[in-house]
């Protein structure tokens, strides 16, 4: 059975499924740089051999499922450093590495390698909406890339507005592969909205889901939100959809500027954040993992600590 089948059984029979922390916190964290301009995608050519070391070692840590570092890697956020030209090539390499990474640590239990795409970029505001043809074609690209490169899935990280989500889902769905929704949301007066700082506009989480109801989406997320969010994010992502949902928090306590390398992660202790991911479970999601701030040792205590199944 392949990998990504046996995957889905575990996913229908209610199993907790690990996946990996993060990797651009974690290249800070180990003294390396991170980019102004492309965040961690930079590391994928300048520091190749961190990147698929931070991959192994999430995966002996328990991580099932492994996110490429592509994460920053559309072609509209490369030509920011000017390396529009070189987006095919770079974000191949990141799939390269996740799978070099997979074969070397995995010893022979099954690793999923799930394609990250995002619209996010340090520099560019998130509040410039791009036309929806414009996004379709981004992520076509990165989706084509992606797949070529051999991923088994598509996860889209960090969605805030519900066009990118439209076109990610689309253009994902082209390529015969799972598709992954992510959203980040934040809290305004009692309700949640899709957003990062802040709400982005007035888009709830049940508009989101029903945005991309077409596209065959086999998992959503509530992630790169706050933990304190993620579990009420998750409680009502539960009451919008009957596929599997999951946790991806991460722990940044505040920002300090606008990029970020700036930001000020949370000092909190792989058991601390097993805490909160206990709760996760108890709401419904099951396929657990976490990005900036995490660590392999946040993973490695997922692995040990939660239940092996959600309660029915």
């Amino acid at each position: 059975m392949r990998a990504i089948d046996s995957l889905q059984s575990r996913l229908k029979a209610g199993e907790v499924i690990i996946m990996d922390g993060g990797t651009g916190s974690e290249l800070h964290r180990r003294g390396l740089p991170v980019s102004d301009k492309i965040w961690s995608g930079e590391a994928l050519f300048s520091q190749p051999d961190a990147i698929r070391e931070i991959h192994e070692d999430y995966i002996k840590a328990g991580a099932e499922i492994v996110i490429t570092n592509t994460f920053s890697t559309g072609r509209h956020i490369l030509e920011v450093a000017g390396l529009g030209d070189r987006t095919v090539e770079i974000i191949k390499l990141g799939v390269k590495l996740a799978r070099e990474a997979r074969d070397k640590a995995a010893t022979g239990k099954p690793v999923i390698i799930a394609g990250s795409m995002s619209g996010y970029s340090p520099l560019l505001d998130p509040t410039v909406t791009p036309s929806y043809e414009a996004a379709l074609t981004d992520y076509r690209e990165q989706s084509k890339a992606l797949a070529e490169g051999g991923v088994d899935l598509i996860v889209v990280e960090m969605l805030i507005r519900t066009l990118d989500a439209r076109a990610a889902a689309e253009a994902a769905a082209e390529t015969g592969l799972p598709v992954w929704i992510g959203y980040s949301v934040v809290e305004d007066k009692g309700k949640l909205y899709l957003g990062l700082r802040r709400k982005h506009i007035n888009e709830s989480i049940r508009y989101a889901v029903e945005a991309v109801s077409s596209a065959g989406v086999s998992a959503f997320f509530i992630m790169h939100s706050s933990l304190e969010i993620t579990a009420p994010g998750l409680r009502e992502l539960r009451q919008c959809t009957d596929v599997p949902i999951g946790a991806y928090a991460h722990t940044i306590s505040h920002y300090l500027g606008p990029l970020p390398r700036d930001m000020a992660w949370r000092d909190l202790s792989p058991e601390g954040y097993l805490g909160y991911a206990r709760g996760w479970v108890r709401d419904g999601g099951q396929i657990i993992g976490g990005c900036c701030g995490t660590t392999p040792e946040h993973i490695r205590a997922l692995k040990t600590g939660l239940p092996d199944r959600i309660e029915a």
